[in-house]
């Protein structure tokens, strides 16, 4: 394996010696935003009409600060290649048409917090991720 893909994280915790063992053993990480700003927090984007920018800006500005960046907060560490902005928003967000919604704002708020910290270095890319799963009785991915 050359990448691991992670589900999710807890932005109160330090990521920095999990991306420092990946890069030490030639790991690329994919990592994934929490739930919990999303459809878990009180004050979650579900409860705010999927406006997510505030619940995503504090949660994405604690993984910045707890490891994802290095050299004074101005780089991304080396191990980290991309970040999920939502995993499955088409499984989350209801009504659906609120679902570019959801992903644009959490977009938002994260380059918000890039631009917040001066973070220049070593850019990641962003995705948001969609299931294969059956909706309103269609076919996944494109049949939908």
């Amino acid at each position: 394996a050359n990448t691991v893909r992670l589900y999710g994280n807890n932005p109160n915790e330090s990521h920095r010696a999990f991306l420092d063992e990946a890069m030490a053993t030639g790991l690329d990480v994919v990592v994934g935003q929490s739930d919990w700003p999303f459809i878990q927090a009180l004050d979650s984007c579900m409860r705010t009409n999927w406006y997510c920018y505030q619940q995503v800006y504090d949660s994405y500005s604690l993984n910045l600060a707890r490891g994802f960046l290095i050299d004074g907060n101005r780089s991304y560490h080396p191990a980290l290649k991309a970040v999920i902005i939502l995993n499955e928003p088409d499984l989350k967000v209801h009504p659906r048409q609120l679902t570019c919604r959801a992903v644009a704002s959490a977009f938002d708020a994260i380059l918000q917090a890039e631009k917040d910290l001066g973070v220049t270095g070593n850019p990641v890319a962003f995705t948001a991720t969609f299931s294969f799963g059956m909706f309103d009785g269609k076919a996944p991915a494109l049949g939908q």
